[in-house]
Parts: C-alpha cells; sequence; structure tokens
C-alpha cells in the first residue's frame, strides 16, 4: 500500500471510525548500535521506516468494535463489525463478515447494513479512481476511512523539521526493550499529530505509537489515538491494533466515541 502523504484536515474530527487498511512492509536485517541520544534515535528510526518497500498486494481479517458514550464514558450502544479486506495497488474491497449493534442489553443483526455502506463507499471509490485516470491527475482515491502513516509519523524527511524530539527514558513492552521517545509540533495546529513513540531498542522498529493532535480544531474537545505494529513471522511489519478516543462539542449535543480494530491473518498477495 503506498503510504499517501495528506488527509483532509476535516476528516481528523472523525478518526474514531476509521478502520484502516492495514500498511504492511517488509522487515529485513538492520544492524545497529545502541544510543541514548535522542537525535541519532531519530535517525536511526527514519532510516528504518525507509527501509520498508511499498506493498501494493495483500489481505487481512480486521474486527472492529465501537462505543456510543454517554457524558460519563459509559457504553451506551456497541457495534461490532467483522469483515476481511483485500488491497492491490489504490483498490480496496471489503468483504463484510457480521456486523452487530448491542443497545440495552439487545442485541440486533446490522450485516447487511454494513454491506451496503461497504458496497457504496467501494462504488465511490471506483468512480474517484476512473476519473482520476481520464483527467490524467493525481486525486485522492483513498477509502474514506484510510488514513496515512506519513500523517502520523513524524520521521520522514518532509515532517522531521516540523518536531522537537526528546527522550524520555528507556522500557520494555511485551518484553521487548523499547526507547520511549517523545516528538511535539513546533507548530500548534490541527495539521500535526504528536506524542509518544515506543522504539524497539535493537532494530528501530517503531512499537507503538501513542498519539493526539498538537490543536483540537473546531468543535473537537479530545482526540487520542494508539497505535500498535507487531513482525510477523515471515519478516513483514504490519498493523496490529488501532484504538480511538474523541468527544466532539456541537451546539445540540456532544458526541463521544471510543473505538478498537485488530488485524489479523495478513497475507502478502505478490
Amino acid at each position: 500500500m503506498r503510504i499517501k502523504t495528506k488527509i483532509g484536515t476535516k476528516k481528523k474530527y472523525w478518526l474514531i471510525i476509521v478502520l484502516t487498511a492495514g500498511v504492511v512492509f517488509t522487515t529485513s536485517a538492520f544492524a545497529v548500535s545502541v544510543t541514548d541520544d535522542a537525535e541519532e534515535v531519530v535517525e536511526k528510526t527514519a532510516q528504518r521506516v525507509l527501509s520498508y518497500p511499498e506493498m501494493t498486494h495483500y489481505k487481512f481479517s480486521a474486527t472492529s468494535t465501537m462505543h456510543e458514550m454517554d457524558k460519563n464514558w459509559k457504553s451506551k450502544k456497541k457495534t461490532v463489525v467483522k469483515k476481511v479486506v483485500l488491497v492491490k495497488d489504490d483498490a480496496r474491497q471489503e468483504s463484510i463478515k457480521s456486523a452487530v449493534e448491542i443497545k440495552k442489553g439487545k442485541t440486533k443483526d446490522v450485516t447487511q447494513k454494513y454491506i451496503n455502506e461497504s458496497y457504496k463507499e467501494m462504488e465511490k471509490a471506483a468512480r474517484r479512481r476512473k476519473e482520476a485516470r481520464e483527467e490524467g491527475e493525481e486525486k485522492n482515491t483513498r477509502h474514506r476511512t484510510d488514513i496515512s502513516l506519513d500523517e502520523i509519523l513524524p520521521f520522514s524527511e518532509k515532517n522531521r523539521g516540523n518536531y522537537e524530539f526528546s527522550l524520555l527514558g528507556e522500557t520494555t513492552l511485551d518484553d521487548v526493550p523499547i526507547y520511549v521517545l517523545d516528538a511535539r509540533a513546533k507548530q500548534r495546529t490541527k495539521d500535526f499529530f504528536e506524542g509518544k513513540f515506543y522504539i524497539n531498542r535493537e532494530t528501530f522498529d517503531i512499537h507503538r505509537a501513542e498519539l493526539q493532535l498538537a490543536k483540537n480544531p473546531g468543535p473537537l474537545k479530545l482526540m487520542e489515538m494508539a497505535v500498535d505494529f507487531q513482525v510477523l513471522p515471515e519478516g513483514f511489519l504490519v498493523l496490529e491494533k488501532m484504538s480511538f478516543r474523541i468527544h466532539v462539542g456541537l451546539v445540540v449535543k456532544n458526541i463521544r466515541r471510543e473505538a478498537i480494530e485488530e488485524y489479523s491473518d495478513y497475507q502478502i498477495l505478490e
């Protein structure tokens, strides 16, 4: 999957509904010396990110658990959606296996509703790709729920200058030796994510990211995001889990939501 460099800022309000495409990379031997210097950790992590080749054809399973919350952050309605996602180039196909809503102790099957919504989104994406080809222009043809890694990672040459980095210390995460790296945006705007990155001290792979916007735009009161990565036995680095908490304060009501999406059964098809 190509790592896109832009995402509409208006869509950032709704990151809670992100059901991402499971970005896939390939890992290889990357021996480096251990350092406690933030600048060197950033540089080694940037090199590691650049070393992952682009993937264009793969599929995976995803389970999304979404909660609509009350003012005390207790769940009012829970929705669980299971699906299989196929990604080829810029095209994404979702096969919804099941979807249920649980509210006030009652369970409702909403599988067909989500199948219909997924089909409509795929049709829209296909039209955008066709228009882009006919006009000979590069347009944003991503699925509405995709999110760009380049948007949230500060390690590219383009992004790095927008951040100040500090090394908070060392720890272990899932028995992995970790650097805890803090990245703070120099500009307090809604265009930048910032937060903590948990970096493997031996390989400089990103193990986990805990993020928020540098500045919440408009009615967005809260947006917290966590991304967990894993390395498959075959050597691929993939998304393992994404979680979100969001609070949007509107004139007539407040919207509070939480979501977790877990990924499994990755298959590389090229």
